[in-house]
């Protein structure tokens, strides 16, 4: 551990305001770590799997043959080149700059160090991995989609690449997207249980370690995938004895990656060596330089609820997390979930003193609401949450969670409501807790979810994607994660990336207007 030095926090400004909530319906619930539907309660969704029959055994990638992708985002090219990129006349799915200098050969706006090309000058990062595996090649130059799940039936992948490119097809049915995965992929190899996950701007990914569906042997490691050998390593092991992490975000800006401790309540930045810049606990409010060193920590315990956090995003300066107050099973009458931000500055360490609330989410039903998971801003400049039904520290559910969509007026973010309806009417608010889109005009919002498609004909847990604009699954393209379409992955998603290609417009600063 290193010394560390305190910065303290003055007056917070509060800008958010709460709203009715825009969703319908109230289900029951289970707690248990790998819940099944009740045949009652929720329209006879029972059972659970999380079976990779179409996938392959664990020791060996697979990809599973289809028709074209998932989305109107992008047309697949017909070539690529040696950075992944596409063919001359598509879109260039290009890296990040050069390593050793950080320069892009761009030019933004940022002139302190950093990784950043030119879509994403703003902070949103995310190139694309350029796997040497010969299962991966058929996904080269293709807008590719990334997800994290749990495997609760045993040594099973955890995480996935989806190809969500070329025509829509058919909407609300199972589309059986090309899927593919590493022989080490898996729940032995994370130690159990991740959710959050991220990209730096070279098409590295970091994965973070989750008590969100149960237990984990590693709750202190945040891990790394190679971009090129798509092999595992540990990135980084951070005083978390227990509680594990939230969500996890790469700033190109500051060519750091932070990630939120649900052990002390302090979003961590780490430099790519995995050593800790700084700290940051909104409950305090207060930054360290270095590791916190926070009195009795790590204790192994969950920090408390008003302090916690969970998504975190870097964008056009400032740093948005979510302040995780309730749940399902711990209801709140006075406080209702948060998005807050804080600015920081060139070398990406926050100011406690420009720390502002920005919304509260509003109850389902007017009773409460559950955690958000995930955010992410989209091409229009709005921001897209995601919820995830928690009944408390480790014990996950579903169908009581919805995907929101904020704009910003005057300074001002407002809940324009779930324009984005997870899930069909028989089973509504089945939002999983995983936010993302894609770049391309007409592209789409992509989601994760439960019970997408019940039994109407198949059984769908996985990833939906909607049309920019809004709607429910009648305009949208299911993906079920694991190509098992006959029983059901209840709790299984988790978080999803989209990498950004090079020659797009980066997400825009919040609209004032």
């Amino acid at each position: 551990m290193t010394a560390s030095t305190r910065l303290g926090r003055g007056f917070v400004g509060v800008f958010g305001v709460g709203l009715a909530c825009a969703g319908t319906g109230s289900l029951g619930c289970v707690s248990d770590p790998a819940p099944a539907e009740s045949v009652s309660d929720e329209a006879g969704e029972s059972g659970i799997s999380a079976s990779d029959a179409t996938m392959g055994s664990a020791d060996s990638g697979s990809v599973t043959a289809s028709a074209s992708g998932a989305s109107s985002a992008t047309a697949s090219a017909t070539g690529t080149d040696s950075s992944g990129g596409g063919s001359a006349e598509g879109p260039k799915w290009d890296v990040g700059g050069d390593s050793a200098t950080g320069d892009t050969g761009f030019d933004t706006e940022y002139d302190g160090p950093g990784s950043c090309r030119q879509s994403e000058a703003y902070g949103a990062a995310g190139g694309y991995p350029t796997f040497d595996d010969p299962g991966y090649a058929d996904f080269l130059g293709k807008q590719v989609l990334f997800m994290t799940s749990y495997a609760y039936q045993g040594n099973e992948y955890e995480l996935r690449a989806i190809d969500v490119s070329g025509d829509p097809p058919p909407p609300n049915l199972n589309y059986a997207a090309p899927i593919w995965s590493h022989p080490t992929w898996t729940s032995q190899t994370f130690g159990g249980g991740i959710f959050g996950l991220t990209l730096d701007s070279y098409g590295n990914i970091y994965l973070a370690s989750s008590r969100v569906y149960g237990n984990s042997s590693t709750p202190g490691t945040i891990y790394k995938v190679d971009k090129d050998t798509a092999a595992v390593s540990v990135f980084a092991t951070l005083p978390n004895t227990g509680p594990a992490f939230g969500n996890i975000n790469y700033d190109c800006n500051s060519e750091t990656i932070r990630v939120v401790s649900h052990e002390d309540c302090r979003i961590y930045q780490l430099d790519m060596n995995g050593d800790v810049v700084s700290t940051f606990s909104h409950g305090l409010g207060d930054v360290t330089i270095g590791d916190a060193n926070d009195p009795g920590e790590p204790d192994g315990l969950f920090c408390p609820l008003g302090q916690r956090m969970w998504a975190v995003q870097s964008h056009y300066g400032r740093i948005y997390y979510s302040v995780w107050w309730e749940d399902s099973g711990r209801p709140n009458a006075d406080e209702g979930n948060e998005i807050w931000s804080v600015a920081f500055d060139e070398n990406g360490i926050p100011d406690p003193d420009t720390d502002q609330l920005e919304a509260t989410m509003p109850p389902l039903l007017g009773t409460h609401s559950n955690p958000v998971s995930d955010l992410s801003f989209a091409a229009t400049g709005w921001m897209l949450v995601s919820e995830r039904t928690m009944y408390a520290d480790t014990s996950t559910s579903a169908h009581q969670s919805l995907t929101y969509e904020l704009q910003q007026v005057n300074g001002t973010w407002n809940n324009v409501g779930s324009t984005y309806l997870v899930g069909g009417p028989e089973i509504p608010n089945n939002a999983a807790g995983g936010v993302d889109h894609d770049f391309a005009a007409g592209g789409y919002v992509w989601m994760t979810g439960d019970a997408l498609d019940f039994y109407s004909p198949d059984v769908v847990y996985g990833l939906q994607g909607t049309p920019y604009g809004g709607g429910g699954v009648e305009i949208s393209t299911l993906i079920d994660h694991d190509n098992e379409v006959t029983q059901q992955d209840k709790t299984a998603q988790g978080d999803c990336e989209i990498p950004i290609p090079g020659d797009v417009e980066p997400p825009p600063p919040p609209p004032e207007g």
